[in-house]
């Protein structure tokens, strides 16, 4: 996240409504506040208020002074035993608010702090008497204007790589009165930059928003007593939206790379899916991603003897006699390792493959290149290369350079742990289209530099929600998930309750 600033604005008022925030009662619709009444302070020389209006369930301090000529008709004994005392209107009664010694009053002002009901309305009636025994002698009245308070903002740019600018304004103004912006994070408003109102209850709040789209609003914290307030939320949305790509065919919902995987994924319109190809020891190419067998099929009950299980050990047609979906869930008990044909032809052009080469220096697939180039000039492998439907990848990016430089009319695209370095992308970009980095292991700056190369980008492998949040924060091109659902959450999260 950048910097943040807080600026000061001049006097201007925005139309955005206000509303409570969820866990405080909504405030009430404002009254009209009498002219100056952003001005702090209120009332005669004798009887004071250190505000011009209240809010219901504020907390105010009054100053009171006594004139010695108000109280000329009591005797010096009344005088030293007097209090003044100061009064709140009640109905038809006048209560009791607090007292002082008319002694100290006659000499300087007295401090009282009043506390506003939290259903006032309207005005609320003060007074001061001097009460001496059973006399009372009437000093100074007060009236004091309860106002509802309110808060509104107005926004810019709602969009995740501009800065978040907010235009608020508070009323009734409250000059150190904190307001901040918030984002709303896993289930609770967090503070994202933070400042205060001037004395007119204005005030500019910057910073950078999230790199995913998130709800913000601005807030004004509990301020004496007058309960904390917030504004509607508001979204901001990504300027460019990632395309997904299946991983190992959507292996979050199917066993992976089976054609069962490749079916959910087409049915849930995904627009890519990413697989791995490897060789039998026929020679035959075939969908998996490990280099043995024993993790994603029933080969150690099938062929007990023959440890470790590597595919490059095993014939096409011993591959097929092994149970591939069962380990996932009993519902796809039967599926099978599908040949590169049979994906193929089960994906049947309505998604663009990204084929990874599956560590072509291994002995065991040695001769990929030669088996992909024969797939490319005589089997459906061509056809989907020639309809742009196509990408090949690698970790190897030595065998991918020497692929690439063979069949330029095919994309390829360079897998990497981490983002590679400005020397890498350089070199890469002379024969490559793409770079696939690992999204955990990458930044946002080095995807640019990327990008400024002409060579677009594929982060790996992105599951979680939060995982999802910090890929699309670093703007790629493509992200490859085992749940191309979750995109969706992230792109519109549910509004704030």
């Amino acid at each position: 996240m950048g910097a943040v600033s807080v600026l000061l604005l001049a006097p201007v008022a925005y139309g955005v409504p206000a509303a409570a925030q969820p866990d405080a009662p909504s405030a009430a619709q404002p009254t009209a506040a009498p002219a100056g009444a952003a001005a702090r302070g209120a009332g005669s020389a004798l009887l004071r208020a250190s505000e011009r209006n209240v809010i219901p369930g504020e907390q105010v301090s009054l100053s009171a002074k006594v004139k010695k000529k108000s109280v000329k008709r009591l005797s010096p004994k009344e005088r030293r035993k007097a209090k003044v005392v100061l009064q709140r209107r009640a109905g038809k009664a006048w209560r009791k608010v607090g007292t002082a010694k008319l002694k100290r009053a006659l000499k300087k002002k007295v401090s009282f702090s009043y506390t506003a009901p939290t259903d006032a309305s309207d005005t609320i009636r003060m007074r001061t008497v001097v009460k001496a025994g059973k006399r009372q002698v009437k000093v100074a009245k007060l009236k004091v204007p309860v106002v509802a308070q309110q808060l509104t903002a107005a926004t810019g740019a709602l969009v995740t790589s501009a800065p978040l600018e907010f235009a608020t304004s508070l009323t009734p103004a409250r000059t150190s009165r904190e307001l901040s912006v918030q984002v709303y994070k896993d289930g609770a408003w967090a503070p994202l930059v933070s400042g205060a109102a001037d004395s007119a209850g204005n005030a500019a709040l910057g910073g950078q928003a999230e790199g995913y789209p998130a709800w913000y609003r601005v807030s004004a914290a509990e301020f004496n007593g007058a309960p904390a307030m917030a504004t509607e939320p508001v979204r901001t949305t990504l300027d460019k939206v990632p395309g997904l790509i299946a991983h190992r065919a959507g292996a979050g919902t199917a066993p992976e790379q089976t054609l069962a995987a490749v079916r959910q994924a087409l049915a849930a319109g995904v627009p890519s899916m990413e697989v791995d190809v490897q060789l039998t020891k026929d020679r035959q190419p075939v969908i998996l991603h490990d280099a043995t067998l024993a993790r994603t099929t029933n080969v150690e009950e099938v062929f007990p003897d023959r440890a470790p299980w590597n595919l490059a050990d095993f014939t096409l047609a011993e591959v097929r006699t092994l149970d591939a979906g069962s380990w996932f869930g009993p519902g796809f008990t039967g599926q099978r390792v599908p040949t590169l044909d049979e994906l193929l032809t089960a994906i049947g052009g309505r998604a663009h493959l990204v084929l990874e080469v599956k560590a072509p220096e291994l002995p065991g697939n040695d001769q990929v290149d030669e088996v992909l180039a024969e797939q490319l000039a005589t089997s459906q492998l061509g056809q989907v290369a020639a309809a742009g439907k196509l990408t090949v990848s690698s970790f190897n990016a030595g065998w991918l350079e020497s692929f690439a430089v063979a069949h330029p009319d095919v994309p390829v695209g360079v897998l990497s742990f981490g983002a590679p370095s400005a020397a890498q992308l350089d070199v890469w970009r002379g024969w490559a289209e793409q770079i696939h980095p690992n999204f955990a292991l990458s930044q946002r700056a080095q995807l640019a530099d990327a990008r400024n190369r002409g060579l677009t980008s594929s982060v790996w492998t992105v599951n979680t929600v939060a995982q999802f949040r910090a890929a699309v924060a670093l703007g790629p091109d493509r992200i490859i998930t085992d749940f191309p659902a979750r995109l969706a959450e992230v792109l519109d999260p549910p509004r704030p309750s």
